[in-house]
Parts: structure tokens; C-alpha cells; sequence
């Protein structure tokens, strides 16, 4: 049940309806000046008094990659504002052999991605100047107004984690509890320079704090259920039975593969409880074409002598 797997089977359909796949002929990130090299950028950024702003792409197959390209790192609003505040580092994982000739060092670029724990393109992380995560986002819909938007947003949040970061321990420590929420909305507690924060919030007696590290490790472990070789449907029903909190594309995806196996063992009512969970959570509340796909799998419960879904998409095929 690999989560990329799931991400293709449920969450394509639910945020990412009837959006034109680009040509891979086109080109990436016209109009910006993006460097390629890590140690050039970190380097201009240092003296420029800038942070970084990492494109991790997939130049000659990521649709989504062309897409955020052509919409916005294109167009020159984006670069007037984002210029004055990021040193652009265009970090590429192609697939052609001509454009993996280009890549200045393959394993340094590997191990940035997995460090900060990139599983998808395009990933777009902010960072200081010394490559310290403080942010993460991917495609955005609205052009550059919008992104530019949701990146001074995440500059604004990642202030806090880089005071911190400046501070000493017992310092941070009592400034741990205003920045741990950034950092698991960012997925940065996996990068190594960040364990320690881990460790120091695990030992807190911020009863907040408590609660955000509960949730960070409800998180992780269902992460763990949805990447497991071959699913564990009873372990992954339980732990999502008792955790009624979790919420966002892991969550998604889990509640609806639980359903569909509760549904196969005649275990509608749970099912159904798990679709209704689904309809509460914001990415589906945003979302008409993920909420009509929900509800009709509700109505295919209601009604199962009516229910010719073949594909278990939630949608009757005739």
C-alpha cells in the first residue's frame, strides 16, 4: 500500500480534477535565474543576505513541475518580489540522459532530497542561507499573486523556527512550543539538524507541546500503516478508529482504502463513518469534484444492489 500508489488512486481525483498535463518539450522556469550549483547558491545567498528558494523538479516529465514553471516562475511579478528576498536553486532529477549530463553533483542533490524529505515534484523548500529548512510548499493554483502569497506566509512561520534555531538550548527550549507546529506542518522534524528539537519536545512538560508531539507521532505512524509492502487493513482500521484526529492526504488516503476493505468484510456502517470523516476534512470541504466522489460512494453503500463499481473508484461505472 505505497503511498504513491495511493496518492495516484484517490488524491489525483480529489484535488487535481480535469487539469491539463503539460508537454514535456516545453521549457522549465523561463525568466528566472536560477542557480544549479549548492555551494554557488549558499554562497550568493550568504552575501546577499538572502534565503534559498529550492525548486526540486523533474524538468523533462514532471506535468506539475511545467506547470508551476509556466504559471508562475515565468512570469516576471513573481521574480520582482521573490527576487529581493531568495537566491533561486533549481535542483533537477531528470530523465533523459542529456539532462542527467547537466546536473552538477547527482548525490549531493540526492541527499538534500532525502534529508529534507522530498517524495514528490515539485517540491519547493524555503531555507536559510546554510540549506536549514524552514518551509515547504509545491504547486499552487492562482499565479504568482497567490504563490507569493503563501510564500510570505511561510517566511512569516519560518522567522520563529530560524530565531530558534539562533538561540541557544535553553532558549529554544522555551520557544520550542510556538515553532513545533511549523515544523510539522512542514515535515521538517526528519531533517538531521532538526532531531534534537524532536528529542528536547519528547521531554518538555508543555502540556501543548505534549499534544503536538502526539500528533506528530500519530502522523508518522500512519505514514508507517500506508507504506507498509502489502496493506494491513485491520491494523490500519484500528489505529484510524483510534485516532480521529488526523486529518490531511495521508488521512485521505488512508480513510478511504479503509473504507473500501470495510466495505468488502460487510462492515458498512464503519465505512460510511469513515466517508463522513472524509467530508469534514478541508481539502474535501474545498473541493466539489473530491466531495461528489465521496458522497456517491456513501450512496453506493446505502444502495448496494445498485452499486456497479468495478474499478472500487466510488463512482458507478454504469
Amino acid at each position: 500500500m505505497k503511498s504513491s500508489l495511493t496518492g495516484i488512486l484517490f488524491l489525483c481525483l480529489l484535488m487535481f480534477v480535469a487539469t491539463p498535463f503539460l508537454s514535456a518539450t516545453e521549457k522549465a522556469a523561463e525568466g528566472l535565474s536560477w542557480e544549479t550549483d549548492i555551494s554557488v547558491a549558499m554562497e550568493k545567498a550568504k552575501k546577499e543576505g538572502k534565503d534559498i528558494l529550492i525548486n526540486f523538479t523533474g524538468s523533462d516529465w514532471c506535468g506539475w513541475c511545467k506547470k508551476l514553471d509556466s504559471e508562475v516562475f515565468s512570469k516576471p511579478d513573481f521574480d520582482a518580489t521573490a527576487g529581493k528576498q531568495f537566491i533561486y536553486l533549481y535542483l533537477d532529477f531528470p530523465q533523459a540522459e542529456e539532462l542527467k549530463a547537466k546536473v552538477v553533483d547527482p548525490k549531493l542533490n540526492d541527499k538534500h532530497r532525502d534529508e529534507m524529505g522530498v517524495n514528490g515534484y515539485p517540491t519547493i523548500m524555503l531555507t536559510d542561507a546554510m540549506m536549514r529548512p524552514y518551509g515547504r510548499t509545491g504547486y499552487l493554483p492562482g499565479g504568482p499573486e497567490a504563490y507569493l502569497k503563501n510564500l510570505e506566509e511561510l517566511r512569516t512561520e519560518g522567522d520563529k523556527l530560524k530565531k530558534m534555531l539562533a538561540a541557544e538550548d535553553a532558549e529554544a527550549g522555551k520557544m520550542l512550543a510556538d515553532v513545533f507546529g511549523v515544523m510539522t506542518k512542514n515535515e521538517l522534524l526528519g531533517y538531521p539538524g532538526y532531531s534534537k528539537y524532536l528529542e528536547m519536545a519528547e521531554k518538555s512538560d508543555n502540556a501543548d507541546l505534549k499534544k503536538l508531539v502526539a500528533a506528530h507521532k500519530a502522523g508518522m505512524r500512519l505514514k508507517e500503516l500506508m507504506n507498509t509492502r502489502e496493506p494491513d487493513f485491520p491494523t490500519l482500521v484500528a489505529f484510524l478508529t483510534e485516532n480521529p484526529d488526523v486529518t490531511g492526504p495521508d488521512a485521505l488516503n488512508a480513510l478511504w482504502f479503509a473504507h473500501q476493505w470495510l466495505a468488502e468484510q460487510d462492515r458498512r456502517d464503519e465505512a460510511k463513518a469513515f466517508l463522513n470523516r472524509m467530508l469534514k476534512d478541508p481539502l474535501v470541504a474545498d473541493n466539489p469534484q473530491g466531495k461528489q466522489m465521496i458522497e456517491q460512494a456513501i450512496h453506493n453503500l446505502d444502495h448496494p444492489d445498485g452499486n456497479h463499481d468495478h474499478d472500487g473508484d466510488g463512482v458507478p461505472d454504469h
